[in-house]
């Protein structure tokens, strides 16, 4: 029979035992739960790294993709940057060779700036414009007819030229042009299927902000032409001209005069004007022809009085004595005054340097000084010649201002002729028209008003008025631009001008002319 201290020390052995037992069950679940973890993350590293070979795989996939089709962008602003003349002026035909040469320039330019990677390059065209806008201004220059968006078939013919090209009418909404080239290169500039952006919009500043941030790129290549800004110049990107495509001229307000008056201009001085070497010009004695200033001399060389046209200068100012002897000499001294280069108005250069000259944006726009007054573009008043050739239309038919000026006449039962003139008659239309204030002055924002809102006759004071029709504001305006205003013209506008064409366009210069 067991003691009761075998019966004890079985117990504890037991107990021993059963603890021992109770530790490797504990083990093992901490060892099981270690193995389950590591299970866990080893799923999750699997996982991850699956994605990632996916992702790998598909950037191959789009690697390879846009390997397969690269491409150059060329990026135009059409309203700055205008082809040359012949391509213009031949309508369809000038399209398709516009479109040809503009291919061919461009990859000599990729030639030498890609080098072997240019043969594997298409390339894209992409031109943005106000189609109606510049059709009326090259119209005006005498490179495309007088009827609505007279560009078009220039525009389509290119478009269909090249597959890859197309002419675009960005519409007559501010900065449409502008609005559309901003976002074609933001979506391409760091795309790898395009290897290289040639940038024609360097006629405006605007674009400085866009092209600031690839500063020093060499994926980018900036277009010279007619009006490029020196300050693209600070971006430090390549500079390159497309001397066979695009004008290096700005565009000019009119076509040179034709026909006998372009012969009598050139048989008699330069820019139109007659020659002062003439015998009824060299005394300055001699009193101041006003049919000349008309333009409807019928004597020529053989007047007996001197030829000189309004804003020139004279050689002779008449004395003290003889203004105060009669009404008479106080006038032409009056004149002489006037004209002449030392007056204290502002003179015929300082017109031409401060205010804007006539361009595609001048038709859309309103400039503005600080002020808030508009500004009028730059017209000089048109030769003899050109009045010459004005009253031999007007004595056939006289013709609507309206329509001539602004394309379109409201009047179905218009007396006056609509059928084509030169741009030489229209010119002389306009600068009559200037000679007139507008009732609104300075704060017109109509773009179909042709009426002056200030003096731009060289050397004028308004000290009183009956020496101009423009008033003393008119005279002193701030000249230069602080802003471009969208004009206000709705479907009803106050054309006052239209108005007042049995007036204006039947009147004589001389109601016009400065005397």
């Amino acid at each position: 029979m067991l003691r009761d201290s075998d019966i004890d020390s079985l117990n504890g052995h037991l107990a021993s035992f059963s603890l021992e037992q109770q530790k490797q069950h504990e083990k093992l679940q901490d060892l099981l739960g270690q193995f389950k973890s590591l299970l866990d993350d080893y799923s999750s590293l699997k996982s991850d790294y699956e994605e990632v070979k996916d992702g790998r795989e598909k950037y191959k996939r789009q690697a390879r993709g846009q390997d397969r089709n690269p491409f150059v962008l060329v990026l135009v602003d059409g309203d700055g940057y205008l082809f040359k003349e012949h391509f213009l002026r031949n309508g369809s035909e000038g399209g398709i060779d516009a479109a040809r040469e503009l291919s061919d320039s461009v990859k000599e330019l990729m030639h030498s700036t890609m080098g072997m990677q240019a043969e594997q390059c298409r390339i894209m065209v992409r031109v943005y414009a106000n189609v109606l806008g510049l059709s009326k201004a090259l119209a005006r220059a005498g490179l495309m007819g007088h009827e609505a968006r007279s560009l078009s078939p220039f525009t389509s013919s290119f478009t269909r030229a090249q597959e890859l090209f197309d002419f675009i009418d960005a519409a007559e909404k501010k900065e449409g042009s502008d609005f559309k080239i901003r976002e074609m290169f933001r979506l391409f500039a760091d795309a790898n299927q395009c290897r290289h952006i040639y940038f024609a919009g360097c006629h405006d500043t605007g674009y400085g902000s866009l092209l600031t941030p690839y500063r020093g790129s060499d994926r980018i290549t900036l277009i010279k032409a007619a009006g490029f800004h020196r300050e693209f110049e600070a971006l430090g990107l390549p500079i390159k001209e497309l001397p066979s495509v695009f004008a290096s001229t700005p565009l000019a307000t009119t076509k040179p005069p034709t026909g006998p008056a372009a012969a009598k201009a050139n048989g008699n001085g330069t820019n139109g004007m007659h020659s002062h070497s003439n015998s009824n010009s060299g005394n300055p004695n001699k009193p101041i022809c006003k049919h000349f200033q008309k333009g409807i001399c019928k004597f020529g060389n053989g007047c007996n009085k001197q030829h000189v046209m309004p804003n020139q200068s004279l050689t002779h100012l008449p004395s003290s004595k003889s203004s105060a002897t009669s009404p008479k000499s106080s006038t032409k001294a009056t004149s002489a005054f006037w004209t002449s280069p030392t007056a204290v108005g502002r003179t015929e250069d300082f017109l031409r340097s401060m205010l804007p000259l006539p361009s595609i944006k001048t038709e859309e726009f309103i400039p503005v000084n600080k002020d808030g007054d508009r500004i009028d573009p730059y017209y000089p008043q048109p030769p003899a010649d050109a009045f010459e050739e004005y009253h031999s239309r007007a004595k056939e038919h006289k013709v609507c201002n309206s329509y001539h000026l602004s394309g379109e006449c409201g009047d179905m039962s218009c007396p006056y002729d609509h059928t084509d003139v030169s741009n030489i008659v229209i010119e002389v239309l306009r600068w009559m028209l200037l000679q007139h204030p507008c009732s609104r002055s300075g704060a017109c924002r109509s773009i179909k008003c042709y009426m002056g809102h200030l003096c731009q006759k060289p050397g004028c004071k308004a000290v009183k008025s009956w020496q101009c029709r423009f008033n003393q504001n008119a005279h002193t305006l701030d000249l230069k631009i602080a802003r471009w205003d969208v004009p206000t013209d709705q479907d009803e506008i106050i054309d006052q001008w239209s108005v007042s064409d049995s007036s204006i366009g039947n009147t004589s210069p001389n109601s016009l002319l400065l005397d």
